[in-house]
Parts: C-alpha cells; structure tokens; sequence
C-alpha cells in the first residue's frame, strides 16, 4: 500500500495505514562535515543563523544559490536530501502519494516530480492538497476556501463544486500570515514579557532565544486548551527567569495576521457574490483565535477542520485511479465527489457495495480475505458501485450483488 506525504515546509508528514509514521520540518542545517535535516536542524537555527536554511521548498527550483553551500548546487539538491532524511527516518522505501500545496507553480511540480523519482520513495501520483481536504469533508456549497499555513506564507484556495465535479478556481497568498511569522509574533511576546517583568532579554543570547522557538509548539497547545496563561522559565548561569503572559495578549499580538487572513477572504467572497464556507488544515487551526476571528466574520457557523490522518485516506482514494506509465508522476486537481451534498438524501443515496471483484472473483466485504490479499484498507466499502481501484498491482471494482447472487 502506499504511503501519503502530506508536503508542507512547516512539516512533511508521512502516513502509512492512516498513521503518521515520520515528520521533519523543511530545515536544513549546514554546519560541520555532515548537513542535518528536520527537528535538529530546526532546534539548532538560531544558534547557527548563517547557515541555517529552511525555504527551499517555498523557492523550489534550479537556480542556482547565491553561494556554495556544502554540495547544494540550488534548493532541489537540499529538497532532495530533505526527502533522503525523510525516507532514513521512517525507515520507508516505497511506493508514495504527494499532497501538494496549491502555491506550488508548474515549474515547481516538474521538479518536484524529478527529485521525488530519484528518492528512495516511488511517487505514484501528486494530488492538490486542498482538493483533497474538500472530499474529506464535503460540503453542500457551490464554492468553499481551504487555509493552510506554510512556514512562509498563508494560502487560501477557492474550490468550487459544479455537479459534484470539484475544480481548484484560485490559490491566494497571504504575505505575512505564515507559521513563522506566527512563531515570531509568539516569542517577542514572551521576550516582552521577561523584560517587563523581570528585566532580562532573552533574545540578548542565541541559546536563550532558540529555548523561546523550541517551545512553541508546547504554548500553542496550552493556549488552543483554553489555558488562560502561559508560564516561562529560562535558566542561565546565574539566576533563574520566570514570566507568565496572558492568553489574551498573545490573541492581541495575532489580530494582524489574522486580520490579513480575514481581509483576504473577504475579497473573495465579494468578488464571488456569495458566501465562501471555510475548511482549516490542521495546521491553519493551530493559530490562537483564526477560527473565533473567521465564525465572528459570518464564514462559518463552525468552521470545519481536516486532520492530517483525513488527508492522508483521501489523498489515497483520490490516486487510486492515477494513470500509469508516463515519465512525469501524474498531478490530480480535480475530483469527483463519491457522493454529491444534493444526492445525501434517503431516496438518491446510493446502494451500498456488497462485494469486491478481484481476479474474477466476487468476495463479500465482509469477508477478510481480499483485505489481506489485495492490502486495500476496509474503509473502500464506503464508496459506492462501480468504484475501480488498484492495488499491488490488482485491479479492484466494488459491485452491489442482490439476492445473494
């Protein structure tokens, strides 16, 4: 079975069977004989500033760099050795389906696609991330925006659903509404606070700073659980620094990006002339306050949010029936609806699947047999009749068998 790489410089996450098996933020770190890639690169950037990177894959491209940089000629050599990490750390060589961010140009796909077939992975298909997030979670309108956070850039991309046939209209970047800026809009908040309260700059250090980045995510998670302060602690090597910030100053701090985000949409649903539902990555929703700021500006009544795990089974639906043989990994950005928001009613739902056909033989879902034979997950049978899917090289079609026929 495939595995499903959710790419985004924020974090590649690779899922194999519906779990997260490996992540690594798109940080390199070139500094000594060997470079490092992911969470150590990341936990060590600001200690080595200069030779710390983290946009190769938001310039992914073959230009060269503006200086040699170990044995990286441009930012598809660090990308490709990124994915090298990524395959060494999961322990994974195999067959792979890429969820792709809407920003990536054409360009950018070419070389995505040329590295990722010189990786130890075996790409299979790329598919639009958002396309694939609106059939995790389909929705009854004609046109709905999915926000993702990248570590340089915020994106809103419009689908629209015409006849159950979704369609990317447009990708928006929002300058300025990025995980990064929001890692860095949390830290000077905090580093307010020390000096505030008790005198002390930790940004005056790099090893004090860099504690204040590798935290982050643990204040994202207390702000996100309601907690209404976060508390701090620096240890040097001459006093110990305590600091509490209140939940409501950090809001405060993210109005901007947020604002931006908001601002954006607005302009999209204006030139739309109609409502624009909203569907958050789960990224997107880790910002404090985005989902209050976007229900308060009447986007949604609640708004909708796509697990990585959500992705991952739909990106694998979605590349079942990618065409083979061709040189270029073929790119999905378009989908069909297995069930359409007008057809969920008692008298057009579909009758359900009752066997799978495999080699000619038709075995009941309920049957574990074909499950095992064919590495198809059991969650296929919600899909209606006729769905053609292929796996391990066998070619699957879910029939309806009535009277036990």
């Amino acid at each position: 079975m495939s595995a499903i790489l959710e790419l985004n410089d924020q974090a590649l996450n690779l899922y194999r069977d519906g779990q997260l098996v490996a992540s690594s933020p798109g940080y390199a770190l070139v500094h000594g004989k060997v470079p490092v890639f992911g969470d150590e690169a990341a936990a060590r950037s600001r200690l080595h500033p200069v030779n710390s990177y983290n946009e190769f894959w938001y310039r992914l491209g073959m230009d060269p760099l503006p200086r040699q940089v170990a044995n990286f000629r441009h930012h598809a050599d660090m990308a490709y050795a990124h994915l090298m990490h990524l395959s060494e750390l999961s322990g994974y060589q195999g067959e792979l389906v890429i969820a792709v961010p809407g920003s990536f140009s054409r360009e950018q796909l070419a070389v995505l696609s040329g590295i990722a077939q010189q990786s130890p992975f075996a790409p299979q298909a790329m598919v639009d991330t958002a396309i694939v997030a609106t059939t995790a979670a389909p929705s009854d309108s004609e046109q709905l925006a999915f926000i993702d956070l990248q570590l340089h850039q915020a994106t809103i991309t419009v689908i629209r659903n015409a006849n159950g046939r979704l369609q990317r209209d447009q990708v928006v970047r929002v300058q300025g509404g990025s995980w990064h800026g929001m890692a860095n809009s949390l830290v000077q908040t905090v580093n307010d606070a020390f000096i505030e309260q008790c005198r002390f700059n930790p940004q005056h250090s790099a090893e004090w700073e860099q504690q204040l980045y590798n935290e982050v995510p643990d204040w994202l998670r207390a702000i996100n659980s309601a907690a209404p302060e976060i508390s701090i602690e620096i240890e040097t090597d001459k006093a110990r620094h305590k600091a509490t910030v209140q939940t409501a100053d950090i809001l405060g701090d993210l109005q901007m990006m947020q604002s931006r985000i908001e601002q954006q949409l607005a302009g999209l649903a204006s030139s739309m002339g109609g409502s624009l539902p909203v569907l958050l990555s789960s990224r997107a929703a880790l910002m404090p306050g985005l989902k209050s700021t976007l229900q308060a500006g009447g986007y949604l009544a609640a708004t909708a949010v796509v697990s990585g795990e959500q992705l991952a089974e739909a990106a694998l639906r979605l590349a079942a029936n990618a065409p083979g043989g061709q040189s270029a990994v073929p790119f999905i950005q378009s989908a069909r609806l297995q069930q359409s928001a007008s057809e969920n009613t008692a008298t057009h739902r579909h009758e359900p699947a009752t066997h799978v056909l495999l080699d000619g033989l038709a075995w009941p879902l309920s049957h574990q047999t074909w499950i095992a034979a064919a590495e198809v997950p059991a969650i296929i049978a919600d899909n209606p009749p006729g769905t053609v899917l292929e796996r391990a090289g066998k070619r699957l079609q879910l029939i309806r068998v009535r009277h036990g026929g």
